[in-house]
C-alpha cells in the first residue's frame, strides 16, 4: 500500500504528490528549484531543489542520508563540474547510486531537476 505525502509550504506544478511512501521506501518527485520573478544561477537552482528534497524527506520520516537512489536533470552539461562539487556536499559519505541527464524542460529558467529515493 502506498500513502501519498503532500508538504502544504512547497508548491507543485500539477497534479501529483511531493511524494509517495510504500512500505519503507520513500519515492520523491522530481523538484526544481527556480524561483519566481528572479533569475538564479545553476548552483542556486541545485541548493534550492535540495533543500525541498529535504524538506520533503523529513516529512516522510527519512533523510537526506537515507537517500539510496537519486536522479539529476541538467539543461547544460557546462554545469557538470559545478553540480559534482554541490553533490559531495549533500553526499559526503556513501552516496547514492546517481543517474545524471541532460535534457530540456517544459518551463523556461529551469537548469536542475532531482528527484530521489529513500529508506525511512
Amino acid at each position: 500500500m502506498k500513502k501519498a505525502i503532500d508538504v502544504a509550504s512547497l508548491p507543485k506544478g500539477g497534479p501529483y504528490s511531493h511524494a509517495n511512501v510504500a512500505g519503507d521506501l520513500v519515492f520523491v518527485s522530481g523538484q526544481t528549484g527556480q524561483v519566481a520573478g528572479k533569475e538564479t544561477t545553476f548552483s542556486e537552482q541545485f541548493e534550492n531543489s535540495m533543500g525541498k528534497i529535504k524538506t520533503i524527506l523529513e516529512a516522510c520520516g527519512s533523510s537526506l542520508d537515507k537517500v539510496t537512489r537519486i536522479s539529476v536533470y541538467m539543461s547544460r552539461k557546462e554545469d557538470f563540474k559545478v553540480m559534482n562539487d554541490l553533490f559531495g556536499k549533500y553526499f559526503p559519505n556513501n552516496p547514492p547510486a546517481r543517474t545524471t541527464l541532460v535534457v530540456g524542460f517544459v518551463a523556461d529558467g529551469i537548469s536542475v531537476e532531482v528527484d530521489v529515493i529513500a529508506t525511512k
